[in-house]
């Protein structure tokens, strides 16, 4: 059986808010995704804090991974798990 090769990888920049209003505090995230060709979860996104530590809210961990079936599916995955910590996505 071979090995499946990544078909796209992309790195861009999350950002996530904290859902409070009288809060002014952001996240910022190294996000790399790689789409690979096959597998059971062949979504995956890398994520690694790049920013200020936030003063008040509860701090999601600096590295985490996200794997997923489909592209939607990490979105929703991503999004839970900010909401776990109270943060939105931007």
């Amino acid at each position: 059986m071979k090995r499946p090769t990544i078909k796209h990888k992309e790195r861009s920049i999350l950002i996530a808010r904290y859902h409070h209003p009288k809060s002014d505090d952001y996240l910022e995230y190294i996000a790399e995704i790689e789409i690979k060709d096959a597998g059971k979860s062949p979504v995956q996104m890398k994520l690694q804090f790049d920013g200020i530590i936030p003063f008040v809210p509860v701090m999601p961990p600096k590295e985490h991974v996200i794997k997923a079936e489909s592209i939607l599916d990490l979105y929703s995955k991503t999004k839970r798990w900010l909401k776990k910590y109270g943060y939105i996505l931007i």
